[in-house]
């Protein structure tokens, strides 16, 4: 009988930067410093799988270019080929993946700008989700109904639908695993850019939901139909999202099995 091959684990993965000497977080661009030189992604546990999601979203989208890209890729590239479902809306399943194919390909001008339209609305509705929006269980024109989970909500105006920024500003008030991975990511970002003078501003937002609101306004109204890197950032979001709800499924069923 072969031997079941151990998953990588966080421990395992940080003795091994220590081995190879290797900087999660290195001031300057160093291309030779790539994540993907020394761990197989299909090796690696669901925590590990986490963590490299939330680093490679803080050391590669925290700047106004895309740093240490093939990693951005080396990652997606996995993590959807392996894509299985959609543990939200399982029948959207088939259509994140061709949506990730579609960013991750080279039609970036044609595919890509449809793809990553489409992955805007798959992101926000993650935020809503989570934050209690059902709209399944009322009638498509009921709009009061459907804005029932907005009246718990800390805004101002409770009988106007979220957007994408201020679902995701809601979000990051809660004390989910998701909203505080995406806190996390956000005090990367704006210690590392105020630590260099740059501001929080223009084309710099230093907040995740000022970075989504800043280029989703612009496609959303026609002004421009594509934004740097964007498709790939939405890609790493949703795979942060929806490794967060694998654990806590695969957890709930250990619970259940164990009982």
């Amino acid at each position: 009988m072969l031997e079941e091959k151990k998953l990588m684990t966080i421990e395992d993965y940080k003795a091994k930067i220590d081995e190879n000497g290797f900087i999660e977080y290195p001031i300057f661009h160093d291309p030779d410093q790539l994540l993907s030189g020394f761990i197989e992604f299909e090796n690696t546990d669901i925590d590990l799988k986490i963590y490299l999601n939330k680093l490679i979203l803080c050391r590669s989208f925290y700047g106004t270019y895309t740093a240490w890209y093939s990693d951005v890729k080396w990652f997606t590239k996995n993590f959807y080929s392996r894509f299985s479902n959609d543990i939200i809306k399982p029948e959207l399943t088939n259509a994140i993946r061709e949506a990730a194919e579609m960013i991750s390909g080279e039609e970036i001008f044609t595919k890509g700008i449809i793809a990553t339209t489409f992955m805007f609305g798959i992101i926000e509705f993650y935020a809503k989700s989570k934050l209690g929006f059902r709209p399944m269980d009322y009638d498509f024109f009921d709009k009061k109904g459907k804005r029932e989970y907005i009246q718990q909500l800390d805004v101002q105006n409770k009988n106007a639908d979220l957007t994408i920024k201020s679902a995701f500003e809601q979000l990051q008030l809660k004390e989910l695993p998701i909203s505080i991975a995406l806190n996390e990511i956000d005090a990367f970002t704006a210690s590392r850019l105020t630590s260099v003078g740059i501001a929080s501003e223009n084309w710099t937002v230093h907040g995740i939901p000022e970075r989504l609101n800043l280029a989703r306004n612009p496609m959303l109204h026609g002004e421009t139909h594509s934004f740097h890197s964007i498709g790939d950032y939405l890609l790493m979001l949703y795979s942060l999202f929806r490794l967060y709800d694998e654990k806590e499924l695969t957890g709930s069923i250990n619970n259940f099995l164990e009982k």
